[in-house]
């Protein structure tokens, strides 16, 4: 029996042993893509130490494991743009080992462009582009392939002279795009390939198109009004094109990466890459928007004794673009980004790299005309960039918030809100602490502190105290009612005494059938009586309510809602149960008549009449609950009663919040059409084009005064409302671009109006 023992246990013996070298293999496998993920990492150890030990270790890798490491190399190019140049370097080192594999590895990552543009991932699609280029550095391609591959993108803007003379044609934006990816990989690769005579035909060829290109109105993207900008392609342009004429030199900092001088590649053999082919324009593609440029800090400013780039120098341009990348590869981990943005800038201690930081996020931000992320996601990387570099970032940030706040009179009223969401967030991280005096000494005199006054820097202040109380309430209090008025007493202990005037009333519900005189209070007294009492059905308010004469039907409405928030008044919470538990009530008034609705709405605005906060959180939830109708909130935010609240933030907060909501019930109820698709989002369409018509009629029957009157100020705010709503649902607003080259054509419309939709047209057709 010994021998049969022994024969077990070695069979056991040689079964672990397998199972031993398969996890081997795995932890191999998962740690190479650890350590690749690292080689796009600011931190920690140097990039040719972190290269020299992954080749090292790739040298052990199975040969059955490569197709994922292929696969794995696109995803790590892909989702790190900016980090091109050190994966080509790793391509370079594995190419002067195994030519097979260098030459597997290029064929792949040029099908793997292929594969991205036809996705539409414009940033993954121009890091590859980028990696692609930095291989010839790396000697794995050569020059003359590399050429075609860069000729084959700008072969669309050869001759644009009569592109937009045919109908369904390919967009300008695509050809921009085509044209950015190879002007963005020129400053890697001029120096050595600028006297080769198809790299001299490539450069005529974008400066044509760049000339000869149909150059939008960019200052309806630009943040400031007051300003002319370049659009990106055009700045691009001119800084490739001053080192075009500086014969492509080095620019001083070194802010091209060349992690790949460092290792000996000179014996390898380069491959030809293969022939590519951009695809082909798809009708509805939609290709990366056109973008103004940003600038907060200039050249000439002293950043701390440091130099920044001036603004027409490839160094701007390639600073920029390496923190860009930095931010889209980390964003969605604050902290780390934070890490990585921060030790970027440690190796560049001879440039103002953290005012670059700080303009770069804040210029994304505030990017028209949308921001890539919520404002929540930039805030938060810059509270932990001030955390984690306390004695730099703050006051780089409390410079930038000055130069907004000294420029708000020309801002864009699109980027009004952001700006606002942003500080009030980034305040409530520190203790609302701030310079509120000097800021206070800036504003015109004498200050009007009135809610009438609309100069941009009143309204700004105004509404971001506003926020700073808000924001306090929803983050710590318990929602009730003298834990509100706690802080709206700190906020106002912070404030300096000139600025006590913007503080809004403290929110304390106004029930107005208190006073036994009014018509309705009858009724409210008697429906008190009944609500207070212990298990009150909606059945018997219903009953109250329809028994009681001598009212009409919309005072009926009015009391019953001003009793609700009266009764729930304490607390978010109670209100929301209350309208839970009398949500039959609320629909059997309601109905579907749009004045009973304006009833409900305008006892909530009596009522919340001091809280802009919550005159939208429950107006909100009734629209949530199908008490309100999303047709008779838009009529109501145009309506005479909200003529002066159009220049409050909450107003359209809630207009948009509506629209969400729509576009929310359309997709869960759309039954897709086989013959026309679109048709599933008439709903959304409905509103907003009511939306649209209402601007045009509030704006124009509004009075035309004097430059700086409020009568032009509040024209002014609502025209850069109506150019937010356009940007917001730019996508939805394209499909119906007839119906607003219609509107903006009638010839008793204001200029002012019309020249705002079509410059939105220009920007999106």
């Amino acid at each position: 029996m010994e021998p049969v023992r022994r024969k077990r246990e070695d069979s056991s013996d040689e079964d672990d042993g397998g199972r031993f070298r398969k996890r081997t293999g795995e932890v191999k496998l998962w740690y190479v893509e650890k350590l690749m993920r690292r080689l796009s990492h600011q931190c920690g150890n140097s990039t040719e130490m972190k290269l020299g030990y992954l080749v090292h270790l790739l040298r052990h890798l199975r040969p059955e494991l490569e197709e994922h490491l292929l696969s794995f190399l696109g995803i790590c190019v892909g989702e790190s743009p900016g980090q091109a140049s050190v994966y080509a370097t790793l391509v370079g080192l594995l190419n002067a080992r195994s030519l097979e594999l260098g030459f597997e590895i290029v064929h792949f990552m040029v099908r793997k462009l292929q594969e991205c543009i036809n996705m539409r991932e414009w940033s993954k699609s121009r890091g590859i582009v980028h990696f692609l280029v930095d291989l010839y550095h790396c000697k794995v391609v050569t020059s003359s392939s590399l050429l075609d591959f860069l000729n084959s993108f700008v072969r669309e803007c050869e001759d644009p002279s009569d592109q937009y003379d045919v109908l369904d044609s390919v967009p300008q934006t695509r050809r921009d795009w085509l044209a950015t990816c190879v002007l963005s990989a020129l400053p890697l690769i001029g120096q050595e390939l600028q006297h080769k005579e198809a790299f001299e035909r490539l450069m005529v060829t974008l400066q044509i198109y760049v000339k000869k290109r149909c150059a939008l109105d960019s200052n309806t993207l630009a943040v400031w009004r007051d300003t002319e900008h370049l659009d990106h392609l055009e700045l691009l342009w001119h800084q490739v094109d001053v080192m075009r004429q500086e014969q492509w030199s080095e620019p001083e900092h070194q802010l091209i990466p060349r992690p790949y001088l460092v290792f000996a590649l000179s014996g390898a053999i380069p491959h030809p890459l293969p022939v590519f082919q951009v695809p082909v324009h798809e009708q509805g593609c939609r290709y990366p928007p056109l973008r103004a440029t940003f600038r907060l800090f200039s050249d000439e400013m002293s950043c701390n004794y440091l130099p920044l780039p001036s603004a027409f120098s490839i160094e701007r341009y390639l600073l920029e673009a390496q923190i860009q990348d930095l931010l889209y590869t980390h964003h969605l981990d604050k902290g780390f980004c934070a890490d990585n943005l921060l030790c970027y800038a440690a190796t560049k201690p001879h440039l103002a790299v953290h005012h670059s930081i700080v303009e770069v996020i804040l210029g994304e931000m505030l990017q028209l005309p949308q921001s890539q992320w919520i404002t929540l996601n930039y805030g938060a990387i810059l509270v932990e960039l001030r955390k984690r570099q306390p004695d730099k970032i703050p006051q780089i940030l409390v410079h930038a918030a000055d130069i907004l706040f000294d420029r708000l009179d020309s801002m864009n009223v699109a980027v009004f809100d952001r700006l606002v969401n942003w500080l009030s967030h980034h305040l409530s991280n520190f203790g609302f602490t701030w310079h509120w005096k000097k800021w206070a000494d800036c504003l015109p005199l004498p200050v009007d502190v009135s809610a009438s006054s609309l100069s941009p820097k009143v309204v700004f202040l105004r509404e971001l105290i506003k926020k700073c109380i808000s924001i306090l309430c929803i983050r710590h209090d318990k929602h009730l009612s003298k834990p509100r008025l706690s802080y709206h007493r700190r906020i106002a202990e912070i404030l300096p005494d000139n600025l006590a005037g913007f503080l809004p009333p403290p929110a304390l519900p106004r029930f107005k059938y208190v006073d036994q005189l009014l018509p309705g209070a009858k009724l409210s007294k008697e429906l008190l009586e009944v609500m207070r009492t212990k298990d009150t059905s909606p059945e018997a308010i219903s009953g109250v309510i329809n028994a009681f004469n001598g009212i009409g039907p919309l005072l009926k409405t009015n009391v019953f809602t001003q009793n609700c928030l009266h009764l729930g008044a304490k607390s978010f919470s109670h209100t929301f149960a209350i309208i839970t538990k009398y949500h039959l009530v609320f629909k059997e008034l309601a109905g579907n008549d749009p004045e009973q609705q304006h009833a409900i709405l305008s006892a909530i605005f009596e009522v919340w009449e001091d809280s802009d906060h919550l005159k939208f959180v429950v107006s909100e939830k009734l629209l949530r609950r199908t008490v309100l109708e999303s047709r008779c909130i838009v009529s109501w935010v145009f309506g005479p009663l909200m003529h002066k609240e159009l220049t409050k933030m909450y107003i359209w907060e809630l207009l948009h919040s509506t629209v969400r909501w729509v576009k929310h019930l359309q997709k869960q109820n759309e039954v897709v059409s086989v013959d026309d698709p679109n048709e599933t989002d008439y709903a959304v369409r409905g509103i907003l084009l009511d939306i649209l018509h209402r601007f045009v009629k509030v704006l124009s029957a509004a009075p035309q005064g004097k430059k700086g009157s409020e009568e032009e100020l509040w024209f002014q705010w609502v025209l850069g409302r109506l150019l937010e709503t356009l940007f917001i649902y730019a996508e939805d607003y394209k499909r119906m671009a007839c119906k607003l080259i219609k509107i903006s054509g009638e010839t008793d419309l204001r200029e002012d109006i019309s020249k705002t939709i079509q410059s939105f047209l220009a920007h999106v057709i």
